[in-house]
């Protein structure tokens, strides 16, 4: 009892401020101090924002609420905003400024399906048994995106520096790949460099390509139902022609690079086994370095005609999301290091500390607590392949770098309950804020010393001399704005109970810290 009594008082100061690190001790440059200190007196207002975003736990594209909350505290930060941008409701484009150079801004706000799960505890329990949650920490993503633009704007503005900040409110990274429609659109042209951030168990920037491009697609085969005991040779079954599919593929992971990924669910199969499937449906993705991934897309897309021609079927093929691989700028990476080396990992808490052991211990890893100090991670001399992501179609059209921010303890994994139990934690807010201020000291640099952004520039050309921006997507690809819309009809009425208020005079404190709408 006395441990949980130390906790909730520990996340009940945070939640209301007292716990969030100034940076009065650092020796940094004027006006990075102003930035800093800035960034400090925003760090509750904005801890409440990314609260909020996480008891919505919205899926790709239905992030109504996420995405209304983010661009309303633009505008009212003084951005014009431009919202329903690539066809996309829930995507939107902040701009303030004039001329270069043109900073971008990534957010992200979209949660993941069947993740949900209590806040401040280090066991497995739901808050609504299978509703979405923020496996990913978009929550503190997108927030932190918010809180960069919104000081550079007004740094910018009273130091009369000249600039522009474009920030790109981006859904559906998870499922929908919003940022490729939109760079193929042009949204992102003219760009100067893209800072990004992502939530993660170390304090890092990667340099170097680690991640796969991606095509995900879902495969619906069409037979004959029959009886499949008294006439089943009157039948043609959308099964049979599935399972030869898969059957091709497996077979075929032998004869692929080693950075290629074939990884696939079977969504619908039938509703009784006594009738043959009429329909069956493969939801799939392929993975792997870019010069391959067409061939490889290619080479499945072969085993899913072979299954239905086996088995006499007809089938289509949607796809839903195709992506290249990220290709992060060494200079825009180095100049995020230096100020990651000028900041430090956040000062963490014993209480912060001792649950972040007992996550681990919970997750069955070495319990080694939180990440403690900056790195900077090479990729591997041979690429073996990866996870992916959106952003490397932006890091094709701009100079793009990542700072991985230090959300979760080490050796736990993203897209999982203790993620989502850290949401609106003190260390969780504390390791937005550091985002945000790695963020805002690199903008600021690219504002003021052109030479850095010279380096970064010259190194961007060659790359684009190198590798041409060509869009993965067929013209007629739309975004799949439906792929999540039923399961957040069926959870939000039973999640919006549970919202909590960004609005400090709406919010109360329930168990652990964690405020609650009333």
């Amino acid at each position: 009892m006395r441990k949980y009594l130390t906790r909730c008082i520990a996340l009940v100061l945070a939640t209301t401020g007292l716990f969030w690190e100034t940076s009065a001790a650092l020796d940094l440059p004027p006006l990075k101090q102003e930035a800093a200190s800035r960034l400090d007196a925003k760090a509750s207002e904005f801890g409440r924002i990314a609260d909020a975003i996480w008891s919505y736990a919205e899926l790709g594209f239905q992030e109504t609420r996420s995405s209304k909350l983010l661009a309303d505290t633009l505008e009212r930060n003084g951005f014009l905003v431009e919202r329903g941008v690539s066809k996309i409701p829930t995507a939107f484009v902040a701009s303030f400024g004039k001329g270069r150079p043109v900073i971008g801004v990534s957010c992200e706000f979209d949660a993941l399906p069947g993740l949900s799960q209590k806040a401040g505890l280090a066991q497995k329990e739901p808050l609504i048994e299978g509703a979405p949650g923020h496996g990913d920490s978009h929550q503190l993503l997108g927030t932190a995106g918010v809180l960069t633009a919104v000081v550079l704007k007004e740094l910018i503005e009273e130091k009369r520096l000249k600039g522009t900040i474009k920030l790109f409110g981006c859904p559906a990274e998870e499922s929908g790949a919003a940022k490729a429609f939109m760079v193929k659109e042009g949204l992102m042209d003219g760009l100067d460099v893209y800072l990004d951030n992502h939530p993660d168990n170390k304090f890092a920037i990667q340099l170097g390509v680690t991640t796969n491009a991606l095509f995900y697609a879902r495969a619906r085969f069409f037979g004959k139902s029959a009886h499949a005991g008294s006439e089943p040779w009157a039948g043609v079954s959308a099964l049979d022609a599935l399972m030869v599919a898969t059957y091709g593929m497996e077979l075929l992971r032998e004869h692929l690079e080693l950075s290629h990924r074939i990884h696939y669910v079977i969504t619908e199969g039938g509703q009784a086994p006594n009738v043959v499937p009429d329909r069956a449906t493969l939801e799939f993705y392929v993975r792997d370095a870019d010069e391959r991934v067409e061939k490889t897309y290619q080479k499945v897309l072969n085993c899913i005609q072979a299954g239905a021609l086996a088995a006499g079927c007809t089938y289509e093929v949607e796809l839903v999301q195709a992506l290249h691989q990220i290709h992060p700028n060494e200079a825009l990476g180095r100049l995020m290091f230096e100020n990651m080396q000028l900041l430090g990992a956040p000062a963490w808490s014993d209480s912060e500390q001792g649950f972040a052991k007992e996550l681990q211990k919970a997750w069955g890893v070495k319990e080694l607590g939180l990440p403690d100090s900056p790195e900077l991670l090479l990729a591997p001399q041979v690429f073996t392949g990866g996870a992916s992501s959106d952003v490397g179609d932006v890091s094709l059209v701009a100079p793009v770098a990542t700072v991985a921010i230090p959300a979760w303890p080490k050796g736990i994994p993203p897209h999982t309950w203790p993620v989502v139990a850290l949401g609106t934690t003190s260390f969780a807010h504390k390791a937005m804020l550091e985002a945000t201020k790695v963020l805002v000291f690199t903008g600021l640099d690219v504002l003021t010393e052109p030479e850095r952004l010279g380096q970064i520039r010259s190194e961007f050309e060659t790359l684009r001399r190198d590798f041409a921006y060509k869009s993965l997507l067929p013209e007629n690809t739309k975004p799949s704005l439906d792929l999540y819309r039923e399961p957040m009809e069926r959870f939000r009425p039973l999640m919006e109970p549970f919202y909590m208020a960004p609005s400090a005079k709406k919010r109360t404190i329930g168990a652990f810290g964690v405020g609650i709408k009333r």
